[in-house]
């Protein structure tokens, strides 16, 4: 059995099973070249036309990923070969869990001010701001392993979490656990504070922090609008961590404007990189990061055991985690 395989991975996968041929690839035309005869394809960051990848892997069952997003992909040409795709569901819940926590600290405190305050060598008369994390409600949009672990960070700061999931009763699937350990298995069997997605509108009301941890589909493309800022109570933060898809910028920008929102902190944008001319640059109401919430150390070894442990079940003939339904796109 062949597996094509980053190189840059390889560091990572000592333990490889004696009956996987393994052929290495450091871009898309060594991938193009390794894929002929393969059954296993593990799709890099770097790869580009992956219809291509996928049209001279004519040999393929199973391909794999650790991007977690995959609207980008040809998932059509996927579901007319009958492959498996996984993806790397799970892997960015620690860092991304880290930034959201960082981005509504400093926008709530008002770090920005701060910082250029002490650019300035001024010692301010008064902070920026009197708020507190504490005591906020905070939805989360996505609870899926990434909106798991924001939420149990908010938590500990004594955030109210609410969880939005679109089949709530199912398991949570590709966790990754503070000991850098891949861990199967899941939750969300009758777990409290855990709602359906056909019902978080009217919880807009009673929300604080509106936080965005989904995949873009058909159906979340412009998931928050105009009419979704204006339920929030004034002052609310709005966060997206997932794809800028999600929010209508332009509402966004207004509601940020007005001062109906407090603020917003996004990793993500509309367009990326964000064009020099977008007002979101220049409102003082902004915590923007260039879609680094994913960064860590961990990625790959993570990513690698996630791998591992898939490819020993992928040999024993078992479910594999994280496998992306290719109609849902997630």
């Amino acid at each position: 059995m062949k597996a094509v395989l980053p190189e840059r991975v390889r560091a990572h996968l000592a333990r490889l099973p004696a009956a996987v041929e393994t052929a290495w690839y450091m871009d898309t035309d060594s991938c193009v070249k390794g894929v002929a005869g393969a059954e296993i394809l593990w799709l890099d960051f770097g790869v580009r036309e992956v219809d291509h990848v996928i049209d001279a892997g004519s040999d393929l069952k199973w391909v794999t990923a650790l991007a977690t997003g995959v609207d980008g992909w040809p998932l059509d040409l996927f579901q007319k070969r009958g492959l498996v795709l996984t993806n790397g569901a799970g892997l960015g819940a620690i860092p991304i869990s880290e930034y959201v926590v960082l981005g509504l600290l400093a926008g709530l405190k008002g770090a920005a001010a701060l910082v250029r305050a002490q650019d300035r060598r001024e010692w301010l008369k008064r902070p920026p701001t009197l708020e507190e994390l504490y005591g906020k409600r905070a939805l989360i949009y996505g609870y899926g392993s990434i909106g798991h672990a924001i939420g149990e960070r908010l938590r500990a700061f004594g955030v109210a979490v609410i969880g939005v999931r679109r089949r709530p009763g199912l398991p949570t699937s590709g966790e990754v656990n503070p000991g850098r350990e891949a861990a199967a298995g899941g939750r969300g069997q009758g777990e409290p504070g855990v709602i359906a997605s056909t019902e978080w509108e009217s919880k807009l009301p009673q929300t604080d922090l509106l936080i965005l941890a989904v995949p873009l589909t058909g159906a979340t493309r412009a998931l928050v609008g105009q009419p979704q800022l204006a339920a929030l109570p004034q002052g609310a933060w709005v966060v997206n961590i997932a794809r800028g898809g999600l929010i209508d910028e332009t509402a966004l920008v207004a509601a940020l404007k007005s001062g109906h929102l407090g603020g917003a902190y996004l990793d993500v944008t509309e367009t990326e990189p964000l064009p020099p001319t977008s007002e979101l640059w220049s409102l003082p109401n902004v915590i923007l990061t260039p879609h680094t919430s994913w960064a860590t150390h961990h990625l790959l070894e993570r990513g690698a055991a996630i791998f591992l442990d898939n490819l020993n079940r992928y040999l024993r003939g078992e479910p594999l985690r994280n496998v992306v339904d290719l109609t849902s796109g997630y």
